[in-house]
């Protein structure tokens, strides 16, 4: 007994001498204990922040980044106005030779309507779903496009593409569409409201359900002419139904969006379930076939977005970027220590920091046991920071620079962070090498961008506390902790 008791006295007392001190300012206490031997910490705060659109650097798209594209336009009172529109090809997958293959024998098909079903991707409960006021209504037009989409091209946000004329040549610039035909039953605008949780029943008095899509029926003389095209051998024929059907390019640009409006950006699903459905019947039956399914899901479609921003309403960006320029060329602000910083998917605006103040620390006998770039996000006006309408983004990207701009990530992607703690409202990189590097005059270079991971897919947005906020509670710092050497290195 008095053996454990001893045993016990030994064990307590062993605890009380390995405590960490939960108490230090210095924040020492979430380091490992083997880090906490004569630990100092230390923050820094960024000399220069500032807002810049990335032109030169556009959001590539292809068709293999995801099976969604963004659509829809938003009027935000803090990032100003967002169109985001999509082109896309379709694919005809049939094995049966023509139309009337698909019809009962001796029956001649007679064409009857064609609708574009434009599939949501709604995932209940994700905060990636849509950006905005879905109450808003938008007014939705598709156009034709003059050119074919390639699968094995790449194609930029700008919309500033190269794209085959289809006689030999390439040109660059916006891929052109006919604006002077709206597909669209009537030719004018579909006003619509987007929604995205509402399952349609597929029968009546069943349990079953279609996905939520937006039915959009098109021009009978369109329509018409391309089913007349697929019964002389077009419809099992994908390449020559690329010929005469080479696209959409759809959009929302033309609504109207007076404040206190919103409207929305969402998520298209650009496979099998967005198709063009032509629907039919054969002359003297009264049997109704289904009817032909086209859908944007196959190997030879492609698709990518375009993302039209005005900042002209958005008077604090506004004085970060360069209004002279209809692209916002990048500038340095005239004030460097700005209040705030933008940070916008959809192709939008991304961070600046620079940490000259860095360099000082390049003579320290030092070693960085730790480096963490944390980024606040500003609650403290509700447009800044209101998720019923503006989610947040889940992950941020973080990039070093050379003389020619962004030069990728400057740790390894899987484990230097970037995600968004709720918890304690921040976005927090690991950042211990790239420090290491300045420190030891590897590199010279300290500014970094900062922008949404995968931007291209993902419309949230976020505001910071700027270079101009060291006092407040949201300015964004990086925080050191390190020991100080008794030897040199």
């Amino acid at each position: 007994m008095l053996k454990k008791v001893c045993i016990l006295l030994f064990v307590a007392l062993l605890a009380l001498s390995c405590k960490k001190n939960t108490d230090s300012p210095i924040g020492a206490s979430v380091l490992p204990a083997s880090d906490l031997i004569n630990a100092e910490y230390a923050e820094i705060y960024p000399d220069v922040s500032y807002t810049k659109f990335r032109l030169t650097d556009s959001v590539v798209l292809t068709s293999n980044l995801s099976n969604s594209n963004l659509l829809g336009s938003i009027n935000d009172p803090v990032f100003g106005r967002t169109d985001a529109s999509i082109y896309c090809s379709f694919e005809t997958d049939y094995s049966a030779t023509g139309v009337g293959g698909l019809a009962p024998v001796g029956n001649e098909p007679v064409f009857d309507s064609v609708v574009l079903a434009l599939a949501y991707n709604y995932i209940p409960n994700s905060s990636t779903t849509y950006v905005g006021d879905t109450s808003d209504p938008l007014s939705l037009d598709i156009f034709p496009l003059k050119h074919n989409i390639s699968p094995d091209t790449n194609y930029y946000s700008t919309g500033n593409n190269y794209y085959y004329t289809g006689t030999g040549g390439y040109l660059h610039g916006p891929m052109p569409y006919d604006a002077t035909k709206n597909l669209v039953h009537g030719g004018h605008s579909l006003v619509f409201n987007p929604h995205l949780w509402w399952f349609p029943p597929i029968k009546k008095d069943t349990n079953v359900y279609g996905n939520p899509a937006l039915a959009v029926r098109l021009r009978d003389d369109w329509g018409e002419a391309l089913f007349n095209t697929l019964q002389n051998g077009y419809l099992n024929n994908n390449t020559l139904f690329q010929q005469v059907c080479k696209g959409f390019y759809i959009t929302t640009q033309h609504s109207i969006m007076l404040q206190p409006a919103y409207g929305s950006i969402f998520f298209v699903q650009m496979n099998s379930n967005t198709s063009i459905n032509f629907y039919y019947h054969n002359k003297g039956s009264t049997i109704i076939p289904p009817p032909i399914r086209i859908s944007t899901g196959g190997s030879s479609c492609a698709r990518f977005g375009y993302f039209k921003h005005d900042y002209s309403i958005a008077p604090e960006i506004l004085q970060q970027i360069s209004p002279l320029s209809p692209n916002y060329a990048d500038t340095n602000p005239s004030s460097p220590k700005t209040k705030n910083v933008f940070l916008q998917g959809a192709g939008g605006v991304g961070i600046v920091l620079k940490f000259p103040s860095l360099l000082q620390w390049v003579n320290k006998n030092i070693v960085i046991n730790k480096a963490e770039l944390v980024l606040k996000p500003d609650k403290s006006n509700s447009d800044f920071f209101n998720l019923s309408k503006y989610f947040l983004p889940g992950r941020l990207y973080l990039e070093g620079d050379t003389l020619g701009g962004p030069k990728g990530l400057v740790e390894n992607e899987y484990t230097f962070g970037g995600y968004y703690d709720i918890t304690n409202n921040q976005y927090l990189f690991e950042i211990p090498h790239t420090v290491d590097q300045i420190l030891t005059q590897k590199t010279l270079n300290t500014k970094f961008y900062v922008t949404v991971f995968n931007g291209g897919l993902f419309a949230e947005r976020v505001v910071f506390g700027g270079a101009a906020q060291t006092t407040t509670g949201y300015p964004i710092k990086l925080r050191l902790w390190y020991t100080t050497l008794t030897t040199k290195k």
